[in-house]
């Protein structure tokens, strides 16, 4: 995404008003990703199953397997719908934002959402996806295009900063979009382990702070 992406983007735009079998089926379909990313973050990949997913959806075993085929394939469905979704969100947020430190404060805080052992989906989801990422050649390719994304959203916002002047340049805004996202990954780590000593709201702060001394306008 370029700095006129994060200007012109316009807001998702929300499902269609038709109607007939074949819309209330794909509803059907997001409601059990839904619930599927709500198991995965509750029990971790490996140990969910189509009748877990089955109990917290309500549909039949029977149907998710017609939907997706195998277990594998539906924790990757799971992840890939959870990450557009969040993706897409975001950069309407972003975009919907005129000042750059004001973006970077939204991205931030978005990435940092959820890591806590008692908070639902967020960070946590994405932890189980490294993890299943790790071992499966596909999952693996989505979570290295997940982590693209997030750092071409920061990059565009660091550029667009450097262009208004909000931001100096010394740095590229590639490294700092890798290092931002480092960051925070890193930061995600104590939330998931509920270390006392760290917040989301206080490790947003700690991340900002780093990025105020890598993009601190020169002079």
């Amino acid at each position: 995404m370029t700095s006129a992406d994060l200007e012109s983007a316009a807001p998702v735009r929300g499902p269609s008003r038709g109607r007939g079998p074949g819309r209330r089926a794909g509803r059907r379909k997001i409601a059990v990703l839904e619930a599927a990313c709500r198991v995965i973050a509750e029990r971790g990949a490996d140990a969910t199953r189509f009748a877990d997913v089955a109990a917290e959806s309500g549909v039949p075993i029977s149907t998710l397997q017609y939907y997706f085929g195998s277990r594998e394939d539906l924790l990757v469905a799971a992840f890939r719908h959870a990450s557009s979704a969040e993706m897409a969100a975001l950069e309407a947020a972003v975009a919907a934002i005129g000042d750059p430190w004001e973006q970077l404060e939204r991205i931030i805080t978005a990435s940092l959402t959820g890591y806590q052992p008692d908070a639902p989906e967020g960070g946590r989801l994405w932890i189980e996806s490294w993890h299943f990422g790790i071992r499966d050649a596909e999952m693996r390719a989505d979570a290295l295009r997940d982590n693209t994304a997030w750092r071409r959203l920061v990059a565009a916002v660091v550029r667009r900063g450097i262009e208004l002047g909000t931001f100096g340049g010394r740095y590229d805004p590639d490294k700092v979009a890798v290092l931002t996202i480092a960051a925070t990954d890193g930061m995600g780590i104590p939330l998931s382990l509920a270390d006392p000593e760290i917040t989301p709201a206080g490790a947003a702060q700690d991340v900002l702070a780093a990025l105020r001394e890598l993009l601190r306008p020169e002079g």
